[in-house]
């Protein structure tokens, strides 16, 4: 078999990986949320939308290095949501570890609403079903 591969240089792409890496634990959740505002969106828009990932008040000063696996990704779903530039490929390795159901439902819901490239590595599945995946890679 032959053929030809081509990369783009300007792709951009995010990935969701088990270890958080998209956090970086010297900052709080405020900051970290902040480090994604390329909108220059207000304090309380910001705050707002921690509200809707489950980060009451109290959370907001919390050093990331302290929070729990299934923080972390909240988190890291968050600060995409506040990002600008929506990546042309998302690769998500177990998007759905250490979720609860309502934040495993906020996942599909984003990622059903997303139109680039998405690679999901989830022994989850309903998650995976529910993402209508077009290909699909059995190991």
């Amino acid at each position: 078999m032959t053929g030809s591969v081509f990369r783009c240089d300007s792709l951009r792409y995010v990935y969701l990986d088990q270890e958080y890496s998209l956090i970086d634990n010297e900052l709080s959740v405020y900051g970290q949320l902040q480090r994604f505002n390329r909108h220059a969106l207000p304090e309380h828009e910001l705050k707002i939308r921690l509200n809707r990932f489950l980060f009451a008040k109290q959370a907001y000063d919390k050093q990331c290095v302290a929070l729990s696996g299934g923080e972390k990704m909240r988190l890291s779903l968050c600060c995409l949501m506040v990002s600008d530039s929506t990546p042309d490929i998302i690769i998500a390795d177990e998007p759905t570890n250490n979720l609860d159901l309502y934040n495993i439902e906020t996942l599909t819901n984003m990622l059903n609403k997303y139109s680039g490239t998405l690679i999901v590595i989830s022994h989850d599945s309903e998650f995976a079903q529910r993402l209508s995946l077009s290909k699909e890679i059995i190991l």
